[in-house]
């Protein structure tokens, strides 16, 4: 049943990276139908997304910690889906970015779901290959929006709108919206089927009731205790996330406008590269992690997000000077395999970091900084050096050059200064938490 559950959860993810990630290929007609900048859609694609999916993650966790989880995440489901068929209805900038918030408040569901229930279904020894599976569906989503997207548009070709049954004239980048938003109900019967099991404490002991959720007093005194571990633990991930989310943005555009790749055939390719790279390197930070900590390493997680980082980083200052396409896909590709490792240290990291109570909340947290940093600030990073540093869209290359080496040194230093910590806060989240901030506040040391 859990091998099932990580399968259904893995075809949700799919879909929500597809609507996730549609819109980096419609920029182009975006920019030219609303009268954007490079800046604003940056904020649509990023900003406007990621702090409703920030903000609403926070009551979202604390929901998961009570209540029903898939439950929760149907009805997240059924909301970004709705959400992103809206977009295909917008005729202004603030509509689309009220219909991307509401994609991302929908979409808030799925990590704090996920880490929970894999939690409970999953002994310690199996979480890490349990995540690294469940993780690969990050990248086949957003492959496959990039795949799919450009599909549609190869089908429409070059009419500028599309006469549709019911709807009416729309424009080619709106069907896009429409033809990939609905698709994802389709999983609603797969996420009620799943078991709701019992809450536990480390993995393999059941906690007695909800009664023993830590009440806010007690979770901020957690979070106050071990401050630096869980700082330099979201830092590290947040800044690899920024890597990923700011270059997958804009990479087909890049290769249009540095190569004169059509975006139909760049989205393509591009997305092809992603599947593949990284659903390889979600799977070896998973196995690489997990021998680790089998071998000892208690800060096995941070230890590989840092050594990731320190491999992606030649590669990500090399893909945006490559003197042709192909150079520069594949150098992307390789600073995509490394950078994938966070998305099975990052949820595991923080599973490992906080006591089992804890987890949802902790897991929204943790989403509050990696997606309201790193998702909505990792598009526009590059969005405003290419805009107000460079001046010319045309520079985009520019902008890659200079912020995406920057990043992943950043990424790196920020792990390798916060490991020490990182194991002591490892060792301790191993004991009971006390269930309510009546208890003494001094003694959570969970």
């Amino acid at each position: 049943m859990a091998w099932y559950g990580v399968l259904v959860l893995f075809v949700v993810q799919i879909f929500s990276f597809v609507d996730r990630q549609a819109m980096s290929l419609l920029i182009a007609p975006i920019k030219a139908d609303l009268g954007l900048s490079d800046t604003q859609v940056s904020l649509v694609i990023g900003l406007g997304f990621a702090l409703a999916y920030a903000v609403a993650g926070l009551p979202v966790g604390r929901l998961v910690d009570r209540l029903s989880r898939p439950a929760i995440l149907t009805a997240g489901l059924a909301l970004w889906c709705c959400c992103t068929f809206l977009c295909g209805f917008v005729r202004s900038f603030p509509q689309l970015a009220l219909a991307r918030s509401g994609v991302g408040i929908g979409e808030a569901t799925g990590t704090p779901v996920v880490v929970s229930l894999l939690g409970d279904w999953f002994p310690p020894q199996k979480r890490g290959i349990a995540f690294a599976i469940f993780a690969v569906s990050a990248y086949v989503g957003t492959g496959l929006a990039l795949v799919a997207g450009s599909a549609i548009l190869h089908a429409l070709g070059a009419q500028p709108t599309i006469a549709l049954p019911v709807i009416g004239a729309v424009r080619t980048w709106q069907v896009v919206f429409l033809l990939i938003g609905p698709v994802g109900l389709l999983a609603v019967p797969l996420v009620l089927s799943l078991h709701e099991p019992r809450r536990l404490r480390d993995g393999s002991r059941p906690s007695a009731s909800a009664a023993e959720t830590p009440g806010l007093r007690a979770v901020l005194t957690y979070y106050r205790r071990h401050w630096s571990a869980f700082a330099s633990q979201h830092a590290a991930s947040t800044l690899l996330a920024m890597l990923f989310y700011g270059t997958s943005a804009w990479m087909p555009e890049f290769l249009r406008r540095t190569y004169g790749l059509p975006i139909a055939q760049a989205g393509l390719w591009f997305g092809c590269v992603t599947v593949v790279a990284g659903s390889l390197g979600v799977l070896t930070g998973g196995l690489v992690s997990g021998r680790m900590l089998k071998g000892g390493y208690v800060d096995a997680r941070l230890c590989v997000t840092g050594l990731a980082a320190l491999c992606a980083l030649p590669f990500a200052a090399a893909f945006p000077n490559a003197a042709a396409s192909g150079s520069a896909l594949a150098g992307a590709g390789a600073m995509i395999f490394f950078t994938a490792s966070i998305s099975t240290t990052g949820s595991t990291g923080v599973q490992e970091l906080a006591p089992a109570r804890m987890r949802g909340l902790a897991a929204a947290v943790y989403l509050f900084v990696f997606n309201g940093i790193g998702l909505s600030l990792g598009p526009s990073l590059f969005a405003i050096l290419t805009d107000h540093v460079f001046g010319d869209e045309g520079q985009l290359w520019r902008a890659l050059a200079v912020g995406a080496p920057a990043l992943a040194f950043a990424a790196a230093a920020a792990a390798f200064v916060g490991l020490a910590p990182y194991r002591a806060c490892v060792t301790r989240s191993e004991e009971p938490c006390p269930a309510r901030a009546s208890e003494d506040p001094a003694s959570v040391t969970a």
